[in-house]
C-alpha cells in the first residue's frame, strides 16, 4: 500500500502584526487571510495514483505538499500514510520522498554517490546500494552518466538524477514540487513523457504540485484544483475539462481560456435552450437530465463556450455576430480574437477544410458569424457554479 489520506487538514499562518512591510510591500498571497491567519487546503485520498496539485501562485499547492513531507506543521486535521497518523511523526521516519524545483544536487559527488547518499545514511548494506541506483539510473536512463558531476549534466538530466535520489529510497509518496519549472519548454515536453514512464514503472503514490495546467493534464490521473486556499475540484483530467464545477475551473482549465458570455436559459417545449443576442441553442439531452435534477429554473446565466468548440458559419440567421480584433496564425489553426456583444471572443478555426481548401482570410474589422452546438455549453450561475451540479 502506499495510501495518502488528507483529512480536512490546514495550515494557519499567523498574521505579520507590527512587522515592517517590505520595499515594494508585503509578500502577495492568494490564500483566504482570516482573524486566525491563512488556511490552507482540505480532504482527499490518494491510492497509488498520480495527483497533481494545480492553480495560481499562491494557492496553497506547496503548502499542502509539506504538510505531507513534514517541512510544514499540520494546524488541523489529520494526515494517515497508509492508515498511520502522521501529524507529529518527523519527516525521516514518514517514508515520503520529496523533489524540488532546484535540484538541491551535491555539486562535489558524483551521479553515483548522489543517488546513494540517502541509502548510506540510512545505513543500508552496499550490494543493496548498488542494486538500486544501478536499477533507478536504468529506469531514468542515466546509467551513462553516473560517474559524471552534476556542473557536467545539463537541466534535465541533473532533474533525472534528482529524481533518482528520491526513488532508491523505494518510498511510499513520492512528492514533487514544481520540478520542471526551471526547464526550457524542450526539455519540460521531454522531462513529462520521462515522468509519465517513470509512472508505469514504479508502484507508489505520486503528488505533483505545478501551476502550469498542460503539465496537470497530461500527468494526472486525478486533478486537485486549488484556489485561495480551497479546492475547488477534483476529478480526472477529462472530467474537469469537460465538467467545470465552477467559473474559476472553466478559466483556468483549457488553453485558450474558455469564452463567457451574459447569456439567457430558458425553457421552451419541455427543453432548455440557452440564447446570445440572435444565436439559440437547444441544449444536449445529458445537460437537459443535469439541469432538470436540479429544477433549475429559466434565468440570466454566464454562457460558456471553449474557443474550439466555436463554428464559423457563412449564413448570417441564428449566429452571433463578432467583429475581427486580432488574428493570430498557428500553422494548423487561426485563433481570432473578436468582439462580440461586448465581449472579447477567442475562436479557434482550421486552416484547412475537411476537403484541404484553404479558408478565407479575415482581417481586423471584419465579421463573423458565430455558432455552436448544444452539448458544448457550459450554464453557469451569477454566483459562478456550474448548474448542473
Amino acid at each position: 500500500m502506499s495510501t495518502l489520506n488528507l483529512n480536512g487538514i490546514t495550515k494557519i499562518y499567523p498574521h505579520s502584526g507590527g512587522r515592517k512591510k517590505k520595499k515594494n510591500g508585503e509578500k502577495k498571497t492568494n490564500l483566504q487571510v482570516t482573524d486566525a491567519g491563512v488556511v490552507a487546503v482540505q480532504t482527499f485520498i490518494a491510492d497509488k495514483e498520480f495527483i497533481v496539485l494545480v492553480g495560481p501562485s499562491g494557492c496553497g499547492k506547496s503548502t499542502t505538499l509539506r504538510m505531507v513531507a513534514g517541512l510544514e506543521e499540520i494546524s488541523g486535521g489529520e494526515l494517515y500514510i497508509d492508515g498511520k497518523l502522521m501529524n507529529d511523526v518527523e519527516p525521516k521516519n514518514r517514508d515520503i520522498a520529496m523533489v524540488f524545483q532546484s535540484y538541491a544536487l551535491y555539486p562535489h559527488m558524483t551521479v553515483y554517490e548522489n543517488m546513494a547518499f540517502p541509502l548510506k545514511l540510512r545505513k543500508v548494506d552496499k550490494d543493496e546500494i548498488d542494486r538500486r541506483v544501478k536499477e533507478a539510473a536504468a529506469i531514468l536512463d542515466i546509467t551513462q552518466y553516473l560517474d559524471r558531476k552534476p556542473k557536467a549534466l545539463s537541466g534535465g538530466q541533473r532533474q533525472r538524477v534528482a529524481i533518482g535520489r528520491a526513488i532508491v529510497r523505494e518510498p511510499k509518496g513520492l512528492l514533487m514540487d514544481e520540478p520542471l519549472s526551471n526547464l526550457d519548454a524542450k526539455l519540460r515536453n521531454q522531462m513529462r513523457a520521462e515522468i509519465l514512464k517513470l509512472r508505469q514503472k514504479i508502484d507508489t503514490t505520486f503528488m505533483y504540485v505545478t501551476h502550469d495546467q498542460t503539465e496537470a493534464m497530461t500527468l494526472g490521473d486525478r486533478i486537485v484544483i486549488m484556489k485561495d486556499g480551497f479546492i475547488q475540484q477534483i476529478g480526472t483530467p477529462q472530467e474537469v475539462f469537460d465538467h467545470p464545477a465552477n467559473l474559476f475551473v472553466a478559466g483556468f482549465i483549457g488553453t485558450p481560456q474558455m469564452n463567457l458570455f451574459d447569456a439567457k436559459l430558458s425553457q421552451e417545449g419541455g427543453k432548455y435552450t440557452v440564447s446570445i443576442g440572435g444565436c439559440k441553442a437547444v441544449l444536449s439531452e445529458e445537460k437537459q437530465k443535469h439541469l432538470a435534477a436540479q429544477k433549475v429554473a429559466p434565468q440570466e446565466i454566464l454562457l460558456g463556450v471553449r474557443p474550439s468548440h466555436m463554428v464559423l458559419s457563412k449564413e448570417a440567421g441564428n449566429t452571433l455576430t463578432a467583429t475581427v480584433e486580432v488574428s493570430e496564425m498557428m500553422g494548423s489553426e487561426v485563433h481570432f480574437h473578436a468582439n462580440a456583444n461586448g465581449k472579447d471572443v477567442v475562436v479557434i478555426v482550421p486552416t484547412m477544410d475537411a476537403g484541404g481548401n484553404h479558408i478565407d482570410a479575415f482581417h481586423p474589422g471584419d465579421k463573423l458569424n458565430l455558432t455552436f452546438s448544444g452539448n458544448v455549453c457550459h450554464v453557469f450561475g451569477k454566483d459562478g457554479k456550474n448548474l448542473e451540479f
